[in-house]
């Protein structure tokens, strides 16, 4: 919901559209609905599972060819699991951490390249508010949320330290509603 809806507005405002997601018929749909309502193709759509990271470069290689370039990369993938620290299961602890954490990381490390060229550029990472409002039954989202803004942070101050006109955001949302 929050990716078509924030695709959706770039594609509105002139911006060329690469849209990824687990479920390739949905992300598939909203490239083609975008591209209805534009009246030319601006949107392409691929398959990913953002925590496999070898199909990153792949997929980066592939919007940069279609688009002509790359100045924004939007990292907006999340998931969540309840659960107190003693609760919480491993394996939801890092499928969730996989999903918010680590495909950001993977998004920022194999999208640099390709921003350096396309500067000014932007990266902004979807991250909640449950990073600083913390609930004891949110344990492993609470925690990936925190380390999105850190992260974010880092490759700022990275950015900048390299005289790089590449800016890195996260933005901490409240709930919303979505499928």
């Amino acid at each position: 919901g929050l990716g078509a809806a924030m695709a959706r507005m770039l594609a509105r405002h002139g911006a060329a559209v690469f849209l990824t997601d687990i479920d390739e018929a949905s992300v598939a749909a909203v490239a083609a609905a975008i591209n209805a309502e534009s009246g030319a193709t601006v949107a392409w759509s691929a398959q990913h599972n953002v925590r496999e990271e070898a199909r990153w470069p792949v997929l980066l290689e592939r919007a940069v060819g279609v688009m002509g370039g790359l100045s924004v990369l939007i990292n907006n993938a999340g998931i969540g699991a309840t659960g107190g620290v003693e609760s919480l299961p491993l394996k939801d602890w890092q499928r969730v951490m996989g999903v918010n954490v680590d495909a950001v990381y993977f998004g920022c490390k194999y999208a640099l390249p390709w921003l350096r060229q396309g500067q000014p550029a932007s990266i902004i990472n979807i991250s909640s508010m449950a990073a600083f409002k913390i609930d004891p039954e949110y344990t492993v989202y609470n925690a990936s949320k925190a380390a999105v803004a850190s992260l974010s942070k880092s490759v700022a101050v990275d950015c900048a330290r390299q005289k790089l006109d590449i800016r890195c955001n996260s933005i901490h949302l409240a709930f919303i509603r979505t499928g």
